[in-house]
């Protein structure tokens, strides 16, 4: 399965499965997506390749009052791209970066005491075509 970054610069694949699928109701998450949460894929370090992308094009930014908060954008056109986790175990995949379908839906939400407010269930919102 592949991904990329939307102006097409940073292109990688996932080799394997997923380790796990979240959505993350943090307000870190909620922050660094402009979204109700942010839906992640986990990965081993080693089932990511790179097939295009210069390093100089990825931003990575460690929170510094977190212990394990980062993101990592394109620096052309600002979409996350996939980061390993700062202890080099885990790598945080966002879905919405995907180009085909993982095979797996969310398995779970986290930290869902910090939903925010106006975060709905999907089905009580009218669907336009």
């Amino acid at each position: 399965m592949t991904g990329s970054c939307l102006c097409g610069a940073i292109i990688y694949r996932l080799d394997g499965a997923p380790l796990d699928f979240v959505l993350c109701h943090c307000g870190r998450c909620r922050k660094t997506t402009g979204s109700a949460f942010a839906a992640n894929l986990i990965a081993r370090p080693e089932d990511v390749v790179w097939l295009s992308g210069d390093p100089d094009m990825v931003m990575r930014w460690d929170l510094p009052t977190a212990s394990s908060f980062a993101t990592a954008i394109c620096r052309n056109c600002g979409t996350p791209i996939p980061h390993t986790t700062r202890n080099g175990r885990l790598t945080i995949i966002p879905a919405g970066t995907l180009d085909d379908d993982p095979g797996i839906r969310p398995r779970r939400q986290i930290f869902t005491a910090s939903q925010a407010g106006w975060c709905v269930d999907l089905e009580d919102v009218p669907i336009e075509t």
